[in-house]
Parts: C-alpha cells; sequence; structure tokens
C-alpha cells in the first residue's frame, strides 16, 4: 500500500488545479454570455443566480469527471492524495487571509482563487447561506475530500449493512 501512496499522492492536487485552471476559463467565458449584462443606462450588471446555476453545473461537471478519474484508485489512496490538496488549500487561503494588504499577498490571493476556481459554486453557496467566514473557508477546503466517495472499496472496508449475507 505505501508503493501505491507513494505514486498517487499528487494525482487529486494535480487535478483541482488543472480543473480550478479549466473552470476558471469557463466561468470568465461562459459567465460574460450567460450572466453578465450591460443596462440601458451603460452600466454592467450580474445577475447572481444565473451565476450560481453556471458554477453548480461546472462544479458538478469537475466532480464527476474527477470521480471517474480516481474510479480506480482505493478510497485510502484518495484519501491520502486529497489531504495533500487540503493541505495546500489551508496553506494557500491563510497566506491570502494574513497577507492580503501586500501587493504580493494580493497578487497570491488572485492567482490562488484562480486556480482554486473548479470549488468555487461550495464557496458562494456558503457564503450565500450566510456561514461564518472562517467555517466556510473550512468548508471549501475539504471540497477534495468528496473524491474519496468515488475510490474503491477495499474488502476489508465493507460495511456492515452492505447485504446482510456476512451474519448469515
Amino acid at each position: 500500500m505505501k508503493a501505491c501512496l507513494k505514486t498517487s499522492w499528487w494525482k487529486v492536487p494535480l487535478y483541482c488545479i488543472a480543473a480550478g485552471w479549466i473552470s476558471f476559463r469557463l466561468k470568465v467565458r461562459i459567465g460574460a454570455a450567460f450572466a453578465i449584462s450591460r443596462l440601458p443606462d451603460g452600466t454592467v450588471s450580474i445577475d447572481n443566480t444565473r451565476w450560481m446555476v453556471m458554477s453548480g453545473v461546472i462544479f458538478v461537471v469537475f466532480l464527476l469527471l474527477g470521480g471517474l478519474l480516481f474510479r480506480r484508485m482505493s478510497r485510502q489512496e484518495v484519501f491520502y492524495s486529497a489531504s495533500v490538496m487540503v493541505v495546500f488549500n489551508v496553506i494557500g487561503g491563510l497566506i491570502s487571509y494574513f497577507f492580503q494588504r501586500t501587493a504580493l499577498g494580493s497578487s497570491f490571493a488572485v492567482f490562488y482563487s484562480e486556480l482554486h476556481e473548479w470549488s468555487g459554486f461550495v464557496s458562494q453557496f456558503v457564503y450565500d447561506i450566510g456561514l461564518n467566514q472562517w467555517i466556510g473557508a473550512v468548508i471549501v477546503w475539504a471540497v477534495p475530500y468528496l473524491f474519496v466517495f468515488f475510490g474503491k472499496r477495499l474488502q476489508d472496508e465493507k460495511s456492515t449493512w452492505s447485504n446482510g449475507a456476512d451474519k448469515a
């Protein structure tokens, strides 16, 4: 198992970063046509409902694509790989927060948010329901753990609820 972990720890972080980069570009392109409109007086407005729908669809698509990619990995492998991404998220989020008032910190925050954009829907949803900023941050940072549900179960991980054949 340790050999597998040494070769698969990078898969979830690489996928999340690539998905963030692609989804940022998709949101810029689609959002400009779908959610952003110019009003008759010349001002620009964003339809938040359309933006949330677009972000939600992009999130679900990237979540399902990631699930397809990680379905051959065990849940333990996916968990360890997702943990690497969660550590990156925590470090990046804290750097962005504590250094946001500096020029380098604000540049980092923009870069970090672009690479984290695939899960932007979760952030927007948590903000819309009014959760505390730090509780929302922890939830958003932990989004890569959703891929664990797509990993394959090992025989020793089987639930006692599976089919009841274990008891007979």
